[in-house]
């Protein structure tokens, strides 16, 4: 039996505009339905498709893909890229890495990774402020490049009242409780941390620290 299509029936997220024949690789045609989504997009699934459930949305209710294309900034070729992720294959990465230790202005990692190879872990020494058991490498002087002046060990509750942490109630505070949930969003976007940086006039090893909660942990 022929199944009826109805325009403004609705199946999951997607309302049927109308039917549509579509062309399959094999030259058989097929039917399909034009849906719009309630998200707003537009898709033509199959109509055994749209009455089985496999179709329900334009893949939206999925959340944001895993991938996306965009261009390896080390080879220049256009490739479906983990968005967590800046070049296309390993080797094009330990490339974009060793670029990035060599660099005249490092990032934070770089300079945490220069401090602990430098100066082992921060566990191995007492904290600076309670002499209590260190735990983090915390940035004392952001504009120094030498590494005993840079850093200093802290536990994690001094580092993080060094920090800054209180909130928009410390003097030492750039950011907002707004700005910092503005801040980890556009960080699970994508950008880097230096990229944070220029964008809400902080130091790149304050974006980290507010990202990862080593500041402003009471913001949700």
């Amino acid at each position: 039996m022929k199944h009826a299509v109805n325009p403004g029936e609705k199946y999951g997220n997607l309302t049927i505009i109308r039917e549509v024949r579509k062309v399959a690789p094999s030259g058989r045609s097929y039917r399909a339905v034009l849906c719009r989504c309630d998200c707003g997009n537009e898709l033509t699934p199959a109509l055994r498709s749209l009455i089985s459930g496999d179709a329900r949305s334009c893949g939206c209710s999925r959340g944001r893909p895993k991938y996306e294309w965009k261009c390896c900034p080390v080879c220049g070729r256009r490739a479906r890229i983990r968005r967590d992720r800046r070049s296309c294959s390993r080797a094009c990465g330990h490339k974009l890495t060793g670029a990035a230790l060599r660099t005249e202005s490092p990032s934070y990692d770089v300079w945490h990774n220069r401090v602990k190879t430098a100066r082992g872990p921060a566990s191995d020494y007492r904290c600076i402020d309670c002499s209590g058991q260190a735990e983090d490498w915390s940035t004392a002087d952001p504009s120094s490049d030498n590494i005993w002046v840079r850093f200093q060990p802290r536990c994690r509750k001094c580092h993080r009242r060094y920090d800054g942490a209180v909130g928009e109630g410390s003097p030492r505070a750039k950011l907002t409780a707004g700005n910092v949930r503005k801040l980890r969003a556009r960080r699970a976007d994508g950008l880097t941390y230096r990229q944070l940086a220029d964008e809400f006039g902080i130091s790149d090893v304050s974006a980290h620290a507010a990202v990862n909660r080593s500041t402003w942990a009471h913001v949700a």
